[in-house]
């Protein structure tokens, strides 16, 4: 299989079973984030006619792959899985140059991928798709229809993989649009998975989302949308499909909350800290997004935080010695800035980190503390290496702080007594709750749950896949 652009070719979209021709008028550059001297994929972007189309063959080939026996579709999905496995080192080398992040962290997500598909394989063939009543008389659950993936450039194979298993399994013919960042990845994927499929069952639709996303969204033949990115992005996904018949499910944004009580051992919190604040240069939906501490231990923490964040190693995704890439872009590395100028122009203190380096989109880990409440750092998703701090009066404090905002993705609360500790988690209003784990830490038999401005619709992972990508018949027979 080939790597990125290593030969120069131009990566296209996949429409109706045929790679497009590259169109020279729209060939795009993108730059390794972490050697932005070094070109990581060349693609051609589709045009909304293209992403009409590729819809359109969604649907033209929806009837002939729910027909396929629910054993052919296990088999082909689970070769698919197979293949990726053993090309293991040629993803992670297309992940680390395109999206900049470190070997170990694309091998995780390369690992990480397998085992959200491999389990989505083993329920589906585990529960079928006919449950029994008392009688003869059953439920059958059929393909929705079309389904359109949009997925994010934070981890590139791993969105897509996990989603397309389930849909694929499930009968649903599948479109995919990708991160224009990350357009290597995508196709890497879908050219491991598109020779075991008939014409049309899967689509790859390369571009920016304001050119080829109201042609996907509009049609008339789509039946699902399986999204994962910014809140902005959902919920005008959620307006534009309202008066349809299009189901969603929504991944959306978080300020995940690290909680340290009192009496929690002050060491695993603070590398839990440095796992989902630093984890993927702070670029993941449930990664540590700000840490509530008690204030009775806040300066030992923060002494420890502070010590373990400046022995972290920046540096490119390839480098052996690297523990955190870089960022996804300049614009990232921008809003970085200006987040952490805010924050101290308002009062905060920048204890460590904040600083660029040359050669690539690089901001050393930065620790922030002297936050408020009323602070935008302290609320709003960064995505970014920044990790601010905030002290609690007591646990009562400390979940009120962590129902600040307008998010409910993840939250994490570490202390020595779990009783406590649960009694504190579940009074936070997050989807996904942790008891002295880090924020990002996740099963795949258990939902990725947002809840207010983080998700939408049935949640991702687990039992619920089943439940988006097929609606119920009831059979009655006599």
């Amino acid at each position: 299989m080939p790597e990125g652009d290593q030969s120069g070719r131009v990566l296209t979209s996949l429409i109706a079973g045929e790679w497009m021709p590259a169109q020279a008028d729209a060939v795009i550059s993108r730059e390794n984030p972490g050697n932005t001297k070094v070109t990581a994929a060349r693609w051609s972007s589709a045009t909304a006619v293209d992403a009409t189309r590729a819809i359109d063959s969604a649907a033209q080939a929806a009837a002939s792959w729910a027909a396929h026996p629910h054993e052919t579709r296990l088999a082909i999905l689970s070769g698919w899985l197979d293949r990726i496995e053993a090309d293991t080192e040629t993803l992670v080398t297309i992940i680390t140059r395109e999206n900049g992040k470190p070997r170990a962290d694309a091998l995780a997500e390369v690992a990480g991928t397998l085992k959200d598909a491999r389990h989505s394989v083993q329920d589906a063939r585990d529960r079928g798709l006919v449950e029994s009543s008392h009688s003869r008389s059953h439920t059958r659950l059929e393909p929705v229809g079309p389904v359109l993936i949009v997925t994010p450039w934070n981890f590139p194979l791993a969105t897509i993989v996990r989603k397309v298993t389930p849909a694929l399994l499930y009968g649903n013919p599948i479109v995919i649009k990708p991160s224009e960042l990350t357009p290597a990845s995508a196709v890497a994927a879908v050219k491991l998975l598109e020779p075991d499929l008939p014409s049309g069952v899967v689509n790859l639709v390369l571009g920016h989302g304001a050119q080829v996303g109201p042609a996907l969204t509009s049609h008339a033949a789509l039946r699902a949308i399986s999204f994962t990115g910014s809140t902005a992005t959902g919920t005008a996904l959620a307006r534009a499909t309202a008066a349809r018949d299009v189901r969603l499910q929504l991944e959306m944004g978080g300020k995940n909350s690290l909680v340290v009580l009192a009496d929690a051992d002050v060491d695993a919190a603070v590398e839990a800290a440095i796992t989902g604040g630093f984890g993927c240069a702070g670029q993941w939906c449930t990664g540590t997004g700000r840490v509530i501490v008690d204030h009775s231990i806040a300066e030992t923490f923060l002494e420890r935080l502070i010590t373990r964040t400046r022995e972290l190693k920046v540096g490119p995704g390839d480098s052996p010695e690297s523990q955190v890439g870089p960022v996804i872009s300049a614009a990232r590395v921008n809003f970085a800035t200006e987040a952490i100028a805010t924050a101290t122009a308002a009062g905060a203190r920048l204890r460590c980190g904040g600083k660029l380096r040359p050669g690539g989109h690089f901001i050393t880990p930065a620790v922030i503390d002297r936050v408020t409440e009323a602070m935008p750092i302290f609320t709003e998703e960064l995505f970014v290496p920044v990790l601010p701090v905030i002290a609690a009066r007591n646990a009562d404090d400390a979940v009120r702080l962590a129902n600040t905002g307008r998010y409910g993705l993840s939250a994490s609360v570490f202390s020595r007594d779990e009783t406590s500790a649960m009694r504190c988690a579940e009074r936070i209003q997050a989807g996904m709750i942790h008891v002295n784990l880090h924020t990002a830490w996740r099963d795949p038999a258990l939902p990725v749950s947002g809840w207010r401005d983080s998700g939408r619709g049935l949640p991702e992972c687990g039992r619920f896949y089943r439940d988006f990508f097929t609606k119920p018949r009831a059979v009655y027979l006599p």
